[in-house]
């Protein structure tokens, strides 16, 4: 009997590790390039997908007993084509796969639809991706551009709009070869105040489509705004000027956009009722006149818990100014727990504003302070700029 109960117990172990080895594939995706990705028949596109199978692609190397294919299909194709794709690296616990879409089969086409499939091999089970890397369901649908016929001079161009150059000079980098290919950018020339301008061409046989943005202080800090998408024309043009651009996305200066037509007055107040405080209270905020997110601008208290900084904006300043700010307390040392508040600033703004918060939206109530109509000097030498 004894016998019998361990050999039971074996098998069902070997029943157990069986079952686990001949698991199924539990996820694919992660396909690249994304959806929307516009190629060029200068050459063979690749195409990568991941995978994940538990203990089978969570070691290093290549799991085993994984295929994978690629299918793709062009506005000229009658019916989908299949390659077989092969083992490219490891992501995390995840394999991916790597294939290649023939130059050939790209000539001439609008676009081609792409999926992939991963067969396992154990169970003879098949998992389609799930999507790329942003989120697109399959199919994936890349657009297919012909190359430039000819040399294309592109000229850029940045307004600095405010933000400091003392530390060197701005560039324009990006996706193409001509732009360092996100590696190294081509310095811009300054054209005068805060625009600066380069032209760089672009060969005949380069792709048409392209992403780019800006670095500054010699090329080293980068923008915070997504990629800007180009595309050429591939009708001859030998030259294009892009529409002028401004660092971060900020309202346009440069005597290209909107501007305020008078100093604007914004008095920020907080209430500090029922807050623990050992030190001085600031504002801080997204733009220059708020020191954008460093120092912080010292308030003065009014009496009653509740303080004040009056900060101006002055005319000629890019507008619409729409700025994030909090507050900080213990001498401009401990942060607000709630998020950014908003502030827009425009022709329409007043003169003068007092913006009234509580720290952290608390119920915290202070008396408040009466704003007598004063000169904009007066404000000035109360509270300074």
């Amino acid at each position: 009997m004894k016998k019998l109960l361990t050999l039971a117990l074996a098998l069902g172990c070997v029943a157990l590790f069986s079952a686990n080895a001949q698991a199924t594939i539990g996820w694919a995706g992660n396909a690249f390039p994304n959806n929307g990705h516009v190629t060029t028949p200068t050459g063979d596109q690749f195409v990568v997908a991941q995978v994940w199978k538990d203990l089978v692609t969570d070691g290093p190397g290549q799991g085993a007993d994984i295929a994978a294919r690629l299918s793709y299909q062009t506005d000229l194709m009658a019916s989908a084509a299949e390659i077989a794709m092969s083992y490219n690296t490891d992501i995390g616990a995840n394999d991916e796969y790597i294939g290649f879409i023939p130059q050939a089969a790209l000539i001439g086409a609008s676009y081609v639809d792409v999926t992939v499939f991963f067969d396992d091999l154990t169970d003879g089970t098949t998992f389609e991706i799930t999507g790329d890397q942003a989120g697109n369901t399959p199919p994936l649908r890349y657009m297919i551009s012909d190359v430039l016929p000819n040399d294309v001079d592109v000229t850029f161009t940045l307004c600095m709009s405010g933000m400091d150059t003392s530390l060197g000079a701005p560039c324009v980098i990006g996706s193409a070869p001509e732009i360092g290919a996100w590696g190294t950018g081509v310095t811009m020339t300054n054209i005068g105040g805060e625009l600066w301008e380069v032209t760089v061409t672009f060969p005949q046989g380069s792709a048409p489509a392209f992403e780019y943005k800006y670095k500054r202080n010699g090329c080293v800090d980068w923008e915070s705004v997504g990629n800007r998408a180009v595309i050429l024309p591939t009708d001859g043009t030998t030259a294009i000027t892009l529409a002028p651009d401004s660092w971060d996305n900020l309202p346009i200066a440069c005597g290209l956009g909107d501007v305020l037509q008078e100093d604007k007055v914004v008095c920020f107040q907080v209430c500090m009722a029922g807050v623990a405080n050992t030190g001085g209270v600031c504002v801080i905020g997204s733009v220059p006149e708020l020191t954008t997110w460093t120092a912080g601008v010292p308030m003065t208290p009014l009496g009653g818990d509740l303080w004040q900084a009056c900060v101006t904006f002055p005319a000629g300043s890019p507008m619409p100014i729409n700025l994030e700010y909090k507050y900080k307390k213990d001498d401009c040392s401990t942060w607000e727990s709630v998020g950014n508040r908003l502030l827009t600033i425009d022709n329409n703004s007043p003169a003068e504003q007092t913006i009234s918060d509580s720290w952290d939206d608390g119920p915290g109530v202070c008396q408040p302070v009466a704003v007598e109509p004063e000169s904009f000097g007066s404000v000035k030498a109360h509270f300074g700029s």
